[in-house]
């Protein structure tokens, strides 16, 4: 269990699908549909794996709702079932990680990690990390009190992937939304904390990805777009952005001294 900052508050609404969003999530059941639907479930002698499966094949896999899947999304892998019995489920997960504010892709992140999934085959990698590559852009997009981007781009570096891409996006789209979330972020310190555990998902990163992240977001870049927002946003997120600043500036001097 984590502790501390940890495990910040879920943000409950979902995220509308992009057109392309939709598209990527459907090449994700393509690209897992030869992985049959299990007929048995190797569990730990603390769960129910008959229950368990009945819930699991009691739809299509696309009708699967979230009740149907939440007990398998946490204890996949390491209590129940295989690697192949999750690349069938996978595509499911990853919809309604988009859908909902139940399944959290930083929970599917570190399964796939658990899983090897940079041994994968290719078509499968890509299709997997162009779906959190393209959730976490559309997430930046989105206003703070609808949905949390971090989820997503914790997602990613947890993955182990390159975030260059994103992370110029992010900072080069001038976009209100996009510093509102940066905003969110540094005021939240995840990243930043000293303690792994008072992290969140960050403690899940690895040391070099989290010091690019760092430095990132003490950019003279992410400040520019802050400050560009900051003159022109509604009155209601002035706030955000100014103490987002002011504690941007409080953790530049601190990583200086």
């Amino acid at each position: 269990m984590l502790k501390g900052k940890s495990r910040p508050s879920t943000r409950l609404s979902s995220m509308h699908l992009t057109p392309t969003l939709r598209r990527l999530l459907d090449q994700g059941y393509e690209a897992f549909a030869h992985y049959r639907r299990p007929t048995a479930l190797e569990t730990s002698p603390l769960r129910n794996p008959e229950k368990l499966l009945k819930r699991l094949t009691s739809k299509p896999l696309r009708l699967l709702e979230v009740e149907d899947v939440q007990e398998y999304a946490a204890a996949a892998l390491t209590t129940v079932g295989s690697v192949d019995d999750y690349k069938h489920f996978l595509p499911r997960l990853l919809d309604l990680s988009v859908d909902s504010a139940v399944v959290e892709p930083e929970v599917i992140a570190l399964k796939l990690k658990a899983a090897d999934w940079l041994g994968w085959p290719q078509n499968q990698k890509h299709v997997v990390e162009q779906i959190f590559a393209e959730a976490c852009g559309h997430a930046f997009r989105q206003h703070p009190d609808k949905h949390f981007a971090n989820k997503w781009l914790v997602s990613l570096a947890i993955l182990n992937v390159d975030l260059n891409k994103i992370l110029i996006e992010i900072e080069t789209s001038n976009n209100d939304f996009c510093a509102l979330q940066l905003a969110h972020l540094i005021l939240s310190e995840l990243p930043f904390a000293s303690d792994p555990f008072e992290r969140g998902y960050w403690m899940e990163v690895s040391d070099n990805t989290l010091q690019e992240t760092r430095t990132w977001l003490l950019s003279q870049e992410i400040r520019r777009l802050l400050l560009s927002v900051r003159w022109r946003i509604g009155s209601k997120d002035v706030s955000l952005l100014d103490r987002a600043l002011a504690k941007q500036e409080q953790l530049v001097r601190h990583r200086h001294q």
